[in-house]
């Protein structure tokens, strides 16, 4: 006699993050930045959230932390991406790491790290051929399939990751601008990037005058903006210094390196910031490879 074999319920199909993140649109997420709806000038930083409630901390205001029922968030709180000093900064920073670095770009496979909301995304689809940006924010992502659609070639994940897939001599350039200083674990980033074998890598990053390497912990946004929450995070991240990223470069494959003179940028007046002069004295330069014309 043949007994009936129990059937296995049908499996679902893999979740899409990006809608997942849609459908949990206003649950905010550690490490992030959010405005009060009712006093637009202040902030908060998203600590914890578990299921709930939130703990959060002010930012640029003398007040202790907070805890706040998660299903009362969305009407104190809304999601801010980018913060003014850094969305005042973008068309300077746009105009000196991408418009005037237009002839090392014009036709190339160009490959963004950290696209975020697109600031420099822009300008590198006006002069490069084809451009495939990283990016691991689920709101960024959908930012930017909105704002630039099949333009861009995008890919949602942890650039940690996922770089390692792209496969090698895909890209002519790749540029990490804004990206390095927010990893708990810059050199792996910086071996990802060499190990694609572009001809010319672009580093912008936040060093200020560090002489090799400092561990930061200044808020949970530098090392949690790269994860959120999908997994423990240590909270650090890792500022190189010039010398360290070049030495690093330079045992890559990458040794000639040509900076940009950042320095001379400008920016209106009642627009600057400590982030703007932090910018232009730190680090941009192109890295090439060796051998490559």
């Amino acid at each position: 006699m043949q007994h009936a074999q129990p059937q296995r319920p049908a499996q679902a199909p893999p979740a899409d993050p990006v809608a997942a993140a849609s459908e949990a649109d206003e649950a905010p997420c550690a490490g992030e930045i959010w405005r009060s709806r009712t006093s637009p000038a202040e902030a908060v930083m998203v600590l914890r959230r578990d299921a709930d409630a939130v703990d959060y901390a002010w930012l640029d205001r003398d007040a202790a932390d907070g805890r706040m029922p998660l299903a009362q968030w969305p009407q104190r709180f809304e999601v801010v991406l980018e913060q003014a000093d850094h969305t005042h900064a973008t068309p300077v920073r746009r105009h000196w790491l991408i418009d005037t670095q237009a002839e090392r770009l014009r036709g190339a496979r160009v490959l963004e790290l950290g696209a975020h909301t697109g600031g420099l995304t822009e300008a590198l689809l006006a002069h490069a051929a084809q451009v495939t940006a990283v990016e691991n924010n689920p709101r960024c992502v959908r930012h930017l399939r909105e704002r630039f659609g099949e333009r861009l070639d995008l890919v949602a994940g942890d650039m940690h990751h996922v770089l390692w897939d792209l496969g090698q001599d895909r890209f002519d350039v790749v540029v990490c601008a804004g990206v390095l200083y927010h990893s708990a674990h810059p050199f792996l980033l910086l071996e990802a990037m060499a190990h694609l074998r572009p001809r010319a890598i672009l580093v912008d990053t936040l060093d200020d005058g560090v002489a090799e390497l400092r561990a930061v912990v200044p808020n949970l946004v530098n090392s949690c903006n790269y994860r959120y929450n999908r997994r423990p995070d240590c909270g650090y991240s890792l500022v190189l210094g010039e010398r360290l990223i070049a030495g690093a470069m330079a045992r890559l494959g990458y040794a000639a390196m040509q900076r940009i003179d950042t320095a001379a940028a400008t920016i209106a007046p009642q627009r600057d910031s400590a982030y703007f002069q932090q910018w232009r004295r730190s680090l941009s330069a192109w890295f090439l490879r060796d051998g490559a014309a």
